[in-house]
């Protein structure tokens, strides 16, 4: 034991101490800086912006961005240009590490279908709040005369009539056929006029 300890307090034992402290601080050192390289710590990408790139023109938009891209979503906008990108996660102008994906929503190049509601023997009012409602859009209105006053009496799409359940573009336009209101008559007495006395004679 006191051997033991004796050598713990030798200039050898000391000088093998220090070299090991040295020597693993030195590799910790190069094992952080190999680490730093791999995840390429402290580098960084500012995002582009995407908004209004073509589908087709992302992969050439990328290539010196330093990040990728990923489509997770397709969203039908009758105001948006079909095949473009309308939002993105995350923003543009935001710092990202290297290759960090971004992810982009863009306009559908096809409408979805949607089908097409009832409107006949409803109010012209109520018809066109279901247009409306349904994503699409109001066409022509004619009156005709017909049993029904002021609601409408048939629903076309491209000039032929459709039905209820059948299958329709999301943003189509629907022409209505729509009874015509009669017009109330009142008839107004002369209050001025003048009755002939008989004794004034």
């Amino acid at each position: 034991m006191k051997d033991f300890f004796g050598y713990i307090k030798s200039k050898v034992f000391l000088k093998h101490f220090i070299l090991s402290i040295v020597s693993l601080a030195i590799v910790l050192w190069i094992l952080f800086k190999l680490l730093g390289v791999y995840t390429h710590h402290g580098e960084t990408a500012a995002v582009p912006d995407f908004k209004g790139k073509a589908i087709s023109e992302l992969d050439n938009f990328v290539k010196d961005k330093n990040v990728g891209y990923i489509i997770i979503d397709s969203v039908y906008s009758p105001e948006e240009k079909p095949g473009i990108v309308i939002k993105q996660d995350p923003e543009a102008k935001s710092l990202v590490k290297h290759n960090r994906i971004i992810y982009l929503y863009v306009t559908s190049t096809q409408a979805p279908q949607i089908v097409m509601p009832k409107l006949v023997d409803r109010s012209t009012r109520q018809a066109v709040f279901m247009i409306e409602s349904y994503g699409l859009k109001i066409g022509k209105i004619t009156e005709v005369a017909g049993d029904c006053k002021g609601c409408v009496l048939k629903q076309f799409f491209n000039g032929k009539e459709i039905m209820p359940g059948d299958a329709i573009k999301k943003g189509s336009k629907i022409d209505l056929t729509v009874g015509k209101k009669e017009n109330d008559y009142t008839t107004a007495i002369d209050s001025t006029a003048t009755v002939n006395d008989p004794e004034q004679n």
